[in-house]
């Protein structure tokens, strides 16, 4: 069923010259029950309302009709959302590839859902456990590591990638953490902090500055020699260092990524900008239709000024696909590798 989802859409996107979107990312909710220091969702949670399943389910009709093969479940913290294991059976079973990034507090109640996923991301950034306190704002290393047991213990799964933030104040902890990983059979995926910026949030900037950076990028590519559980990108981290989206490497969010909202609607031109949003009762096709969208994608290559700079990963992953063959290619290379 996968394959034949994937093999069938790429021929659509190949047919439309990859101008489609072929991504989702769905917010399931806003809202976070950890408190990351370099994080800004958990200081600007509101009242939110979620759309009921029906509608998901739709959406994922909908998504997979105009050549959508790859569904992430994001956030805030996914697992806050009750209708999870409903919305990973339903994307499982329209063939979707999909992906979800947890803090993993809940992962042992919701362990049987995610093990379906195609690719579990569980943010562990040490195993320091009052580090881990200290950068996370809550003692809940050792809630994790119990479910992320339990999981492997108990549940036949696929891929598991454990996402690790890096700066300065956890570089030294990764060797163990990789060492953890490959005990476990485990991807140690490495990304250097950056702001996650919305334009009506108060965020504090977390970015490395170069000399930091490239101090950084130095100790993972060395690590990344002794343990083969380790994910770098290269490109990214060069996309990272030259100061994130530009005129010459512009966003592709608006066309290629459709960003779901918790109550259904369609936000442009990325999850975290709203210049419009398509409602919820309208389908896709309708909202891409729509002279404001035509309009929003028509811009979007030009960059806003609240694009430049921007280094969040999948708004990143879309664009490099769109922006240059090579680096798509090298990116699913490095990604297929471990999958």
């Amino acid at each position: 069923m996968k394959k034949r989802l994937i093999l069938k859409n790429a021929l659509k996107q190949l047919c439309h010259g990859f101008n489609r979107p072929f991504m989702v990312m769905f917010e399931t909710t806003l809202h976070c029950n950890m408190k990351c220091v370099y994080c800004a969702i958990w200081q600007n949670q509101l009242p939110e309302q979620r759309a009921v399943r029906e509608r998901i389910f739709k959406r994922m009709d909908e998504a997979a009709e105009i050549g959508v093969f790859a569904w992430s479940f994001s956030g805030g913290e996914p697992l806050l959302n009750p209708n999870m294991p409903d919305y990973i059976e339903y994307a499982a079973r329209k063939g979707f590839y999909t992906s979800m990034p947890t803090n993993g507090l809940a992962l042992k109640k919701y362990a049987e859902a995610c093990a379906k996923l195609d690719l579990l991301e569980i943010s562990i950034d040490t195993l320091d456990r009052e580090k881990f306190a200290r950068r996370r704002g809550l003692d809940g290393l050792p809630t994790i590591l119990d479910g992320l047991d339990y999981l492997l213990g108990k549940y036949e799964h696929n891929t598991i990638q454990i996402n690790a933030a890096v700066d300065l104040d956890n570089l030294d902890d990764l060797p163990a953490l990789a060492r953890f990983c490959e005990e476990r059979g485990l991807i140690l995926h490495t990304e250097a902090v950056h702001n996650v910026v919305r334009t009506t949030w108060r965020t504090e900037n977390v970015e490395l500055e170069r000399e930091a950076l490239d101090y950084v990028a130095a100790r993972l590519m060395e690590l990344r020699r002794q343990y083969k559980c380790i994910r770098f990108y290269k490109d990214y981290y060069r996309f990272y260092r030259e100061g994130g989206f530009s005129e010459k490497f512009p966003c592709r969010s608006a066309s290629h990524l459709i960003n779901i909202r918790p109550d259904g609607s369609v936000q442009f031109p990325c999850a975290f900008v709203n210049l419009h949003r398509g409602a919820p009762e309208m389908s896709l096709r309708e909202i891409y239709a729509s002279p404001e969208v035509r309009e929003i994608i028509r811009q979007s290559p030009r960059m806003w000024d609240f694009c430049r700079g921007c280094k969040i990963g999948c708004p990143y992953e879309v664009s490099s696909y769109r922006n240059s063959p090579l680096t798509a290619l090298r990116n699913a290379l490095d990604f297929l590798r471990w999958n």
